[in-house]
């Protein structure tokens, strides 16, 4: 609850007067010295227009002209025909007619219909009222019509918003007032009436040159009118630096809801929060000078103190502030953008953020609900499911934060190239870098090796993630999302594949393609797609296949085409793809569901092994002695030598793969499942599926945009 109203306003007891007169003084002399330093650099710059070369110059160049908007010769009735010349609305439809004609005469429909469209706006009756009052003011006021009382201000237009200002607030709250200050925010809000307030501005400025020229020197270089100017400026009651506004604000042990930065030794509140004390008195607005809290001074501050002295007060505050020099403006209505983040951030680790306090944390994957963009380094946002907060959070902006990004990878490539040997060592200290170690090639279930249609397996350029745009998508019954599992070698997948393939009411695989001829006992469609070679290398370059390889001078992939088909029966289809597959496949209309079958630590993995050791020599004990009694010990030996002796490096492997695929597609996944035990992974996955046909999702907003 904020109050500023006089019936209000804190008493003499709280708020010492000679304190008040004491910061206005202070505002005046900073007022003084910033005129004088205004006065300093247009005296520099008139001593400069006024220099013998530069009329020269102006003087032998014929093409040069002189825009009079710019003249210094006061404001005479010269000056005003410049600068407000009054056009009758007719003369100005007369001449929109004559442009359409033209543009039609020429071709240009297009341009010829808007400008029709303008000149018919000008036919309305409202407007043409606004305009004629504004053309009766402003005539009066240019041939100064006796009897007309001199302006009290020239912002009446900044006035008139400041009303409708504070009619939204009580709007906007209800009560038994809100019904007439919504019809008083109408009238004040009607073309007719800005177009008068307009016109009183600039009536006022031609009646009162000191108040048009806040204080600006003539031409003549009187130094008692230019005294006599700054007198009347700086006593205005327009001046800013003479109002101290004085406020409270009952504040609970939430902050705030503001930042503030420092200008000099002057602390401004730089941003106001949305859902805070602060945001919801409306008193408080972005450019206001602090100059006292609960009787503690704030000029010459830090921020860093300001935070803990606002930090350690609760109940009421009672603000001394001085409002900037221009008019609160409404924020504008802000489009909630719903974003994915594919990053970390602890406001706790950042130094750049304005107010730790304000900031939220979040980790790679969480949805943020964006309210506020205006900042363009700090957006405004909720957490998803904490929507019900009434104050937002700070996080950095997507510019801000590839900024960031961008400057880390710089730097990086810097230490890389100080710290990389030079070519040319000598013998003795030359060392050979070490060779890169060859991975091993992608294969399908098939077993033939595997090339994405996006290039090569070497890293892409590396790409700079901050958020990405995201939307809610509704489960279709009749288009169920594929399923697509990616993952490690050996570290489960083909399993979990089988055991949802096991319901084929409800699960199946994409047919693949193949450029071999077919078998006897193959059926078309059921088994392969049967194509040429040559077909099969067009499709290739169309981009149809989400992966494909050859294998014994033979083609085989899986084409967009057999998904799509999968999809359009009504069944889920399960795919088993290696990641660079990923980028075709998003890319299309098919909106797949990705799961990344994770290994669990080296001990666990270990562990598994061990155990599914174990389970395959109980379930062969019997066959083998069945086979050969007397040998059994023998064979026993050799396969428990075997599967127990498990190579250290094949399970470091396993894990450095699933490192690299989290760092390199780690944006891609969906979901994550850390497979330590079939059964239960099997299990989280089914459940996962069940979640997806009947609870909304949130995809990326442009697979919304394709459908």
């Amino acid at each position: 609850m904020v109050s500023s109203s006089p019936r209000q306003a804190p008493s003499q007891r709280d708020i010492d007067p000679e304190r008040i007169k004491a910061y206005s003084e202070q505002l005046r002399q900073r007022k003084e010295a910033e005129e004088r330093i205004a006065a300093q650099n247009e005296f520099l710059r008139t001593s400069l227009r006024g220099s013998n070369k530069l009329q020269a110059l102006e003087s032998g160049a014929p093409t040069s002209f002189v825009n009079d908007a710019y003249e210094e010769d006061g404001v005479d009735s010269d000056h005003s025909e410049h600068l407000y010349t009054i056009i009758d609305y007719q003369e100005v439809s007369a001449a929109l007619t004559r442009v359409q004609k033209a543009l039609s005469s020429s071709g240009e429909t297009a341009l010829a219909s808007l400008v029709a469209g303008a000149a018919g706006a000008l036919l309305c009756p409202a407007l043409r009222t606004a305009l004629a009052t504004r053309a009766a003011a402003l005539t009066a006021a240019r041939h100064k019509r006796p009897g007309l009382a001199p302006p009290y201000t020239h912002r009446a237009t900044d006035r008139l918003k400041d009303c409708m200002d504070v009619l939204g607030i009580h709007t906007a709250s209800g009560g038994a007032t809100s019904a007439l200050a919504a019809e008083l925010l109408s009238l004040l809000g009607g073309l007719e009436l800005e177009s008068l307030i307009q016109a009183h501005d600039q009536a006022a400025a031609l009646l009162d040159p000191a108040c048009f020229t806040r204080g600006k020197r003539h031409k003549t270089g009187n130094n008692a009118n230019h005294k006599d100017e700054k007198a009347l400026a700086t006593h205005s009651p327009d001046d800013p630096s003479e109002h101290i506004k004085i406020i409270k604000i009952d504040k609970t042990n939430e902050p705030l809801g503001a930042t503030v930065r420092n200008e000099g030794e002057a602390v401004i509140i730089g941003r106001i929060v949305r859902g805070g004390a602060a945001e919801k008195s409306g008193l408080l607005h972005e450019g206001d000078e602090l100059l006292e809290v609960n009787g503690v001074g704030m000029r010459g501050k830090s921020v860093h103190e300001v935070c803990q002295v606002l930090g350690s007060l609760t109940g009421t505050l009672t603000v001394l502030l001085a409002p900037r020099a221009a008019p609160p403006r409404p924020p504008p209505p802000n489009r909630v953008l719903h974003v994915r983040a594919h990053f970390d951030y602890d406001p706790e680790d950042d130094v750049y953020i304005p107010c730790r306090e304000l900031g939220i944390s979040f980790q790679k994957g969480d949805v943020l609900h964006v309210i506020s963009r205006e900042d363009p380094n700090w957006w405004q946002a909720f957490r998803e499911g904490e929507e019900d907060q009434t104050l937002a959070g700070l996080i950095p902006s997507q510019a801000f934060q590839h900024q960031r990004e961008s400057m880390k990878l710089t730097l990086a490539g810097e230490v890389a190239a100080r710290d990389k040997p030079r070519k040319g060592g000598t013998l003795l200290c030359a060392k050979k870098p070490p060779r890169k170690k060859r991975g091993k090639k992608a294969t399908s279930e098939a077993g033939y090796p595997l090339y994405s249609t996006s290039g090569t397996d070497e890293y892409e350029q590396e790409e700079i993630l901050t958020y990405e745009e995201v939307a809610l998508y509704y489960p279709r019954a009749s288009s169920k999302r594929p399923i697509v599992l990616i993952g490690p070698p050996n570290i489960g997948r083909h399993e979990l594949r089988q055991r949802l393939m096991e319901d084929n009411e409800r699960f199946a695989a994409a047919v693949p393609h193949t450029s071999r001829p077919r078998k006897d006992h193959e059926v078309p469609g059921q088994d392969y797609h049967f194509i040429s070679r040559t077909q099969f290398e067009a499709d290739i370059l169309n981009r149809k296949f989400v992966e494909h390889g050859e294998y014994e001078k033979a083609y085989y992939g899986t084409s967009l085409e057999a998904i799509r088909e999968v999809v359009n029966s009504g069944k889920i289809c399960v795919l088993n793809l290696h990641p660079q597959s990923l980028k075709i496949l998003r890319n299309s209309d098919l909106k797949p569901y990705t799961v990344f079958v994770a290994p669990p630590s080296l001990e666990k993995l270990r562990q598994k092994k061990i155990r599914n050791a174990e389970a395959f020599k109980a379930s062969h004990c019997n066959i083998l002695f069945s086979i050969q009694p007397k040998l059994f010990p023998i064979i026993y030996n050799i396969i428990n030598t075997q599967l127990i002796m498990l190579q250290e490096e094949e399970l470091k492997e396993i894990i450095a793969t699933a490192r690299d695929m989290e760092v390199r597609w780690g944006h891609l996944f969906d979901m994550i499942i850390i497979n330590n035990d079939t059964q239960r992974a099997y299990q989280q996955l089914l459940n996962e599926i069940n979640s997806l046909e009947r609870e909304p999702q949130w995809v990326p907003a442009h697979w919304l945009k394709q459908t």
